[in-house]
């Protein structure tokens, strides 16, 4: 292997034989051949979305389950509430024609989300969303959480396909910045980035502060090469691609090429290797200094950088006890002044981007109606999402699902337009021009046994798309 390490006789080494040294590794320092082979399957496998809304895709998973009754849904004078808890009209109505109404303080004097709401309902590029009637009907924690980290509710079947975060590594596989999907560490319940029994790559996994992991060194050139020695590299293999074209100019070949340029101009950038450097970026939210801060933050810089999804997570969302407390941080905190700042920060760059917001499941809705303690517990029945859109002209603000006057209705006793994770998964899907379940399979995934949808071929997401806008 050393009798080409100075490129000395270089000429006499095939492309099939310089590819299979990328492939072993022995090669990465060349040209970054990680990326390089990322890009290539954009290049010649990749699926192209059609008809998208969104650029990019937030995930923040509540890890625990979040109450929706003290945030999204709010049931003002009902024994379902806190005494004198406040919620803000938002100035537009719901499905139902009735005021769109979010949490905004307690007697307490905690609030929950009136910069979000002083935001939505002034700015008209930044809008919010809620589902007030999802529900997957398990109250176990680690079924929850399968189910909204894959859009299934089955158990068998959860665990037959991959995860959004790895369906989403095969649909968006190089594009952007060669990065298509990234996980970080932290709350973000079971069975977020698990491929199952499907051909499905994993996304990046990275906790804060992780630019040391190799996928991530690879985005740079490599240490010790400065950018005049890194260009003769290129010039060389450019001449090997040049000489193999001539003989191969079919499509997997040109893929090849595409993605050798697209891996050069990447790696000489830096730009996304530094997008995981958090050294002097404002951490949000805006003063925050702790782990769920610097999640935020970096999950916001990865989007900035390009990455078309992110996941990450809260935790700390079990409140059988301490309910008060625990929303006024979660989400008085993290979403009423991060994910605010966050967004604002996300329109300057232009890019349309969608934050959905949830957990395991929700809370139960009249555990403190006696005021015996400060806790909710287990609720899969009829629980709550919030979505942010950003720069999306058509994305409609508003609400759907009614879960009656205390939020006691569930999925099968009465609660209107009851929404199943087919239903949302369907929903994210298309909204990021991933048109699932069309005659073809073009966007089918493949599993181990057949090619199949992420989801359900029959949802009802068209009642989701139409209610927020998304034709």
């Amino acid at each position: 292997m050393t009798a080409h390490k100075n490129c000395s006789t270089c000429g006499d080494v095939t492309r099939r034989g310089f590819l299979k040294l990328s492939g072993t590794g022995v090669a990465l320092g060349f040209m970054g051949a990680s990326m390089h082979q990322l890009l290539y399957m954009r290049e010649a496998l990749g699926v192209q979305p059609e008809n998208a809304f969104y650029d990019a895709y937030l995930s923040i998973f509540f890890d625990g389950g979040p109450s929706q009754t003290d945030t999204w849904d709010p049931k003002p004078g009902s024994p379902s509430s806190y005494p004198n808890f406040q919620t803000i009209n938002l100035g537009v109505n719901d499905r139902y024609n009735q005021p769109f109404r979010i949490a905004g303080q307690f007697s307490s004097g905690q609030v929950v989300f009136p910069q979000l709401a002083n935001v939505v309902m002034n700015d008209p590029d930044i809008k919010l969303g809620v589902i007030r009637s999802f529900w997957h009907g398990s109250e176990d924690h680690g079924m929850g959480q399968m189910y909204m980290n894959g859009w299934w509710r089955s158990q068998a079947l959860v665990q037959q396909y991959p995860s959004m975060a790895s369906a989403m590594s095969y649909y968006f596989q190089g594009q952007g910045l060669g990065i298509p999907a990234v996980v970080i560490n932290g709350a973000n319940g079971d069975r977020v980035n698990n491929a199952g029994e499907s051909r499905c790559p994993t996304a990046l996994q990275v906790g804060v502060g992780g630019a040391n992991n190799p996928v991530v060194t690879a985005l740079r050139r490599p240490t010790g090469v400065d950018q005049d020695r890194y260009d003769r590299r290129k010039t060389l293999l450019d001449r090997l691609n040049q000489r193999f074209l001539s003989q191969r100019p079919d499509h997997m070949a040109r893929a090849m090429e595409k993605a050798t340029e697209d891996a050069y101009d990447v790696t000489s950038a830096g730009q996304a290797a530094s997008a995981f450097d958090l050294t002097g970026k404002p951490l949000l939210p805006p003063g925050g200094g702790n782990n769920v801060a610097m999640r935020m933050t970096l999950a916001q810089e990865l989007i900035k950088a390009g990455v078309p999804y992110v996941a990450m997570g809260i935790g700390g969302n079990d409140s059988h006890t301490n309910n008060v407390d625990t929303v006024a941080q979660n989400w008085g905190v993290y979403i009423n002044q991060g994910v605010t700042q966050m967004a604002q920060n996300l329109k300057a760059t232009g890019k349309r981007v969608l934050i959905t917001m949830y957990g395991d499941f929700g809370r139960t809705p009249g555990t403190v109606a006696s005021g015996a303690r400060d806790g909710r517990d287990h609720w899969g029945s009829g629980f709550s999402i919030g979505m942010v859109s950003v720069n999306q002209p058509k994305f409609r603000m508003t609400a759907i699902g009614d879960t009656g006057p205390n939020g006691t209705l569930r999925w099968n006793t009465g609660a209107q337009d009851p929404i199943a994770p087919a239903d949302m998964g369907a929903f994210i899907y298309r909204s990021l021009g991933l048109q699932i379940g069309q005659a073809g399979g073009a966007f089918d995934l493949p599993l181990l046994s057949r090619p199949a949808p992420p989801v359900d071929r029959v949802n009802n997401s068209q009642l989701l798309m139409d209610t927020f806008g998304l034709v």
